[in-house]
């Protein structure tokens, strides 16, 4: 078969029963001859089913099939009735059916629609036939007539062209549903069989040409039949897919790569419009070959569609979720000729990569996808992600943004939204890791970023949180300051003070209202950690702010309360603040002022440094002047537990850590009681120096030993304490004598020591000793000989008490020890004292037996 000019010539054949006649259904006529039995199998495969008297016909049937000659053909079958009846007075139906090479059909274009028409137009000299009449001279092939304009493209109005939601969607969810498997479309709105065609012609318009080798198509079917037509108009049948003519197609149902051909037409119809979509698909003629030949008609359609261009196929690997370089992602995004519609997606893919430079997204921001993508990705990557990505990538976008002019409206939502998410979608971001990303960027200008500004100060404490990164960054009062500026301040408030305190021209500055600090410890709190930490320390802690804020701690001040409750409003409460030291460096005498600000609020002084060689002595002695004349200035009732922490915290050795007192703190304690002093500080750093002495595990290595002699000589009360140090360092030692060291430690007795601070120091020498137990007694018994030696009856008296002090105070080891060993000796005395009494014994007898011998002797010798 063949075309020309002027038509197409077809095979074809009249299928039906002669009128009166017992024979059933056969080809009446055919054209090749040959073929009857073939065109009968066509005929039965593509049967719509039986009509009923009350439908209209004709019903028009498209399908494909492979010809006798192993060619692949395009087959219209029309069904009509005819004004015969059979043997049973039944109306004959008959079927005309006409093929062509599908090759001319794809040449010339045609839809379903076209080749109908052509085959109702050329059905008339076949009518005699299937009317039961005899083919006469007809023996050859059909000219069915084609105009020259019957090409798809030229069947397509401007409506279905220009088609977009809900008309599009409607189109491309039913095509991909053709892809699955049979659909029903229910509800024609006309009855002609061309227009019906027509609108199925739309349909499949959708899919690549080539796939009309597999499709087929039906003006309408008979609900009962079983039929094989691919697409039909027709009544809801159980098995196949049915939709309503423009009513709503759920594309869940759709099959995975179904769906992906739906999602990847819509897009390509969306951006590069109707007409190029359409004329590509229908350009598409020949399915895949080679190593894609056997791939599922699904597959096959997705790869002829994303050959449209180079790009859809980049875009089609971006929507099923595939990895895309970012280099090609960036390609379209730079390129001013990408559709908007494909900008945003590839903005979509971009957010979905790895990479942190979002610069090239601003134009694209405007977009609610792109826009809510965003906002996807920052607080998944603040939740999950280091905090370097997120500030590359906002920051990246803020440049961007800033250049472009553009959509700066989208990242302020975005941050708004994580800052205060709400009932939103950021409500599982922390808001203080986006208050971590906000300082580590460049501050945002004056007037800008009104909601980001809005969600931070609609709550205060996030304002102090921003302002302590910003603290953190290399320049800290330049970032505070400018934070400020974009924050804005009210006049007298604490954002004014730190604005003012902050300003690169100030030297003196205080707050206007009287006793500020003391009215409000928290902001005052918030207030010295963030101006020491802006390198403004020295400016803060030597003006009336100071006096102000020690006023406020110790007892009977505010700061009382809140070292009970710990910090409740700021970042960090004052005591917080204090004890986690300056953040920056500074002066000698602005430390001391730090420290004492430390006492007062019981904490352990932070700013002075613990290692040798940091400050010099000329350095030391300055930081305690400073630090002595403000404890002078302080009430009795508020220096001594000022000093008592301050030298405590100073003179303390840790055992778990080893830390111990450094060489700077042992300087200032030194400083702190030579002339003038007063006898209070002494007592204080005597209670201090014992404490020290008596730790666990301290000993005085190097200059140490110097130092606690230079410290006796101004504090006489550490004498006797410093005598049992020397006493349990000779114990550890295990040089001495059992009667040398008991005459110590009668000696440290008499000095003052207690018998509970002896018990350390005898305990350590004995147990040096290879028999520990046997050791305390003959530690006991020196003790009381030393008394003895001295001429003072009270040894026994004395060995009894501090024995009786040892029974509490021994390790159960030792006392057990020493249990035994008293329990052998006393038990050897009373053996040797009962051994004695018998002697003793005997020799009285004896003696009583002389007497009488002698008393006989003497009587009788008268």
């Amino acid at each position: 078969m063949s075309s020309d000019g002027a038509g197409l010539t077809a095979g074809w054949a009249v299928w039906g029963k002669r009128p009166h006649s017992p024979q059933g259904f056969q080809v009446m006529a055919a054209w090749p001859p040959e073929w009857n039995s073939y065109y009968t199998r066509a005929v039965q495969h593509w049967s719509p089913g039986t009509p009923s008297p009350a439908d209209r016909l004709p019903w028009v049937t498209v399908g494909p099939s492979t010809n006798p000659d192993h060619r692949l053909s395009l087959g219209v079958f029309v069904l009509d009735r005819t004004e015969t009846a059979d043997v049973h007075s039944r109306p004959i139906n008959h079927v005309t059916h006409f093929w062509v090479p599908y090759e001319e059909a794809a040449g010339h274009g045609l839809g379903w629609s076209a080749l109908a028409r052509a085959a109702l137009a050329g059905r008339t000299g076949l009518s005699r036939i299937a009317a039961g009449g005899e083919s006469g001279a007809l023996h050859g092939p059909v000219r069915l007539p084609l105009s020259a304009d019957e090409h798809l493209m030229n069947g397509f109005d401007e409506e279905f062209v220009s088609a977009s939601d809900p008309l599009l969607h409607w189109h491309a969810a039913v095509a991909a549903l053709l892809l699955d498997g049979p659909v029903v479309v229910t509800g024609a709105p006309d009855d002609d069989p061309l227009e019906r065609l027509r609108l199925l012609d739309n349909i499949a318009a959708m899919l690549p040409y080539a796939l009309r080798t597999c499709l087929s198509a039906a003006t309408a079917t008979s609900s009962g039949a079983n039929h094989r037509i691919r697409l039909s108009w027709g009544r809801s049948a159980p098995g196949r897919d049915c939709v309503p003519w423009g009513g709503a197609v759920g594309v869940e149902r759709l099959s995975a790569v179904a769906r992906q051909y739906h999602d990847l037409l819509i897009h390509a119809w969306e951006s590069r419009g109707g007409h190029t979509v359409l004329d590509h698909l229908a350009r598409c003629t020949a399915l895949p070959e080679g190593a894609h030949a056997g791939l599922p008609t699904a597959q096959q359609a997705h790869r002829l569609l994303c050959a449209m261009d180079h790009e859809l196929h980049v875009e089609a690997e971006v929507l099923r979720g595939g990895p895309v370089a970012d280099d090609v992602v960036d390609g379209f995004l730079r390129d001013p000729r990408t559709n908007p519609r494909t900008g945003s997606m590839m903005a979509r893919a971009k957010l979905s990569g790895t990479s942190t430079d979002l610069s090239l997204l601003p134009p694209y921001l405007s977009d609610p996808q792109v826009a809510d993508s965003l906002l996807k990705r920052l607080r998944e990557d603040l939740r999950t992600g280091p905090l370097s990505s997120v500030q590359e990538k906002v920051s990246s976008l803020l440049r961007a943004t800033r250049v472009e002019g553009t959509n700066l409206d989208v990242v302020d939502r975005a941050l708004a939204v994580l800052v205060d998410p709400g009932d939103g979608p950021g409500e599982d971001v922390d808001v203080t890791a986006t208050l971590g990303l906000l300082p580590s960027l460049e501050p945002f200008p004056p007037g800008t970023m009104p909601l980001a500004r809005g969600a931070v100060a609609a709550r205060p404490e996030l304002t102090w949180i921003l302002l302590e990164g910003a603290a953190g960054t290399p320049e800290p009062a330049r970032s505070v300051r400018r934070w400020l500026e974009w924050l804005g301040t009210g006049a007298g408030d604490e954002l004014a003070l730190l604005y003012d305190l902050l300003r690169p021209d100030t030297t003196v500055w205080q707050p206007q209202s009287a006793r500020w600090a003391a009215k409000h410890p928290d902001g005052a709190a918030r207030l010295l950690g963030l101006g020491v930490a802006c390198g403004r320390g020295d400016t803060l802690l030597t003006s009336s702010f100071f006096d102000d804020l020690s006023d406020a701690l110790g007892p009977g001040g505010p700061g009382r309360v809140l070292r009970l409750r710990g910090p409740r409003t700021g970042p960090e409460g004052l005591r917080a603040t204090l004890a986690a030291g300056p953040r920056a460096a500074l002066g000698l005498a602005a430390r001391a002022r730090w420290d004492l600000l430390c006492a007062l609020a019981g904490e352990a002084p932070s700013a002075l440094p613990d290692d040798a060689g940091t400050l010099t002595r000329p350095e030391v002695d300055r930081y305690a002047d400073t630090l002595k004349q403000h404890l002078d200035a302080l009430s009795q009732h508020r220096r001594r537990p000022a000093a008592k922490t301050l030298l405590r915290c100073l003179l303390r050795f840790d055992p778990a850590t080893g830390r111990r007192p450094g060489a700077a703190a042992r300087a200032v304690a030194e400083r702190l009681v030579q002339e003038p002093t007063d006898a209070a500080l002494r007592g204080i750093t005597a209670e201090a120096v014992s404490d020290l002495l008596a730790a666990p595990g301290w000993r005085a290595r190097g200059e140490e030993a110097a130092w606690l002699d230079r410290l006796a000589q101004c504090v006489p009360q550490i004498g006797g304490t410093l005598r049992l140090y020397a006493l349990g360092e000779a114990a550890r030692d295990g040089a001495l004598s059992a009667e040398e060291f008991g005459r110590r430690l009668r000696s440290a007795r008499c000095a003052g020591a207690t018998r509970a601070q002896l018990c350390g120091p005898l305990a350590a020498w004995a147990d040096g000793r290879p028999s520990p137990g046997t050791a305390v007694l003959e530690l006991l018994d020196a003790y009381r000989e030393a008394y003895r030696q001295q001429g003072d009856p009270a040894g026994p008296e004395q060995r009894a008490l501090l024995e009786k002090e040892l029974w509490g105070r021994l390790g159960g080891r030792l006392w057990t020890a020493y249990f035994e060993a008293a329990d052998a000796h006393l038990l050897d005395q009373e053996e040797s004292a009962t051994d004695a009494i018998r002697r003793n014994e005997q020799l009285r007898e004896e003696v009583r037996r002389r007497r009488q011998a002698l008393r006989a002797l003497h009587f009788t010798r008268r």
